[in-house]
């Protein structure tokens, strides 16, 4: 059955709380607990997001498949430069996670161009075209330990929306929207690192987002090309 980018977003724009069974799928009458703040161009980054999980295959978060003490984490970055995402999974089977990058790709030349800057940053397979969107998976040089990357990002289960302290701004420089869920609850915050908030409240809640985007990049970091 074909899902709308638009249902997608939807589901990727709200926090989310339900209770199931182990193994069971989400029911699609999920209680709402949160929002997004209700600006324009973040409801389209959440859209864009959405089109990235149709292009890999991946369901919302609120669909996923999980257990009731299984979690699941998705860390997306975005910059003028560069989008990525860090997904972690915790369960039965013990500590899993995979990385993607991805580009706006309106036509395929640009798509083959940006995919060639890519490719001299970052060492790229698995590379995908459609809905508007290029993406590929970084081939990291070694194993990845997922279970110290799960460590490195447990701040980001705790961080709250930037919202709650500052408005958002007009535009997002480095923005990083994460998306986390455990069997019975799911949230969706968003914090752009180029505003740290420097005074109270707010300031330790900054640096978190800080340590949370330095522990992403350093992951990514493994599919590098040396230099």
């Amino acid at each position: 059955m074909h899902v709308s980018s638009r249902r997608l977003a939807a589901a990727a724009l709200l926090g989310l709380h339900w209770t199931f069974g182990t193994g069971c799928a989400a029911p699609r009458d999920a209680t709402i607990v949160r929002e997004l703040p209700p600006v324009d161009w973040l409801a389209a980054r959440v859209d864009e997001l959405a089109r990235a999980d149709l292009l890999r295959g991946a369901p919302p978060l609120a669909q996923a498949r999980l257990g009731a003490l299984d979690t699941e984490l998705r860390v997306w970055i975005r910059t003028p430069a560069r989008r990525a995402l860090v997904e972690v999974r915790e369960g039965a089977d013990g500590v899993t996670g995979e990385m993607w990058v991805f580009w706006s790709a309106p036509t395929q030349e640009e798509d083959d161009g940006v995919f060639a800057e890519y490719r001299d940053w970052i060492d790229c397979v698995d590379r995908r075209t459609g809905h508007g969107l290029g993406m590929c998976r970084p081939r990291p040089r070694q194993p990845v330990d997922w279970a110290m990357v799960a460590t490195k990002l447990q701040p980001a289960w705790k961080l709250p929306d930037q919202a709650k302290f500052a408005p958002p701004g007009g535009f997002d420089g480095q923005l990083m929207i994460i998306e986390r869920r455990d069997g019975r609850r799911g949230e969706v915050v968003h914090w752009d690192i180029a505003a740290p908030i420097a005074t109270d409240p707010g300031r330790k809640e900054s640096m978190m987002a800080e340590e949370i985007w330095e522990a992403l990049w350093d992951t990514l970091s493994l599919a590098e090309r040396p230099e």
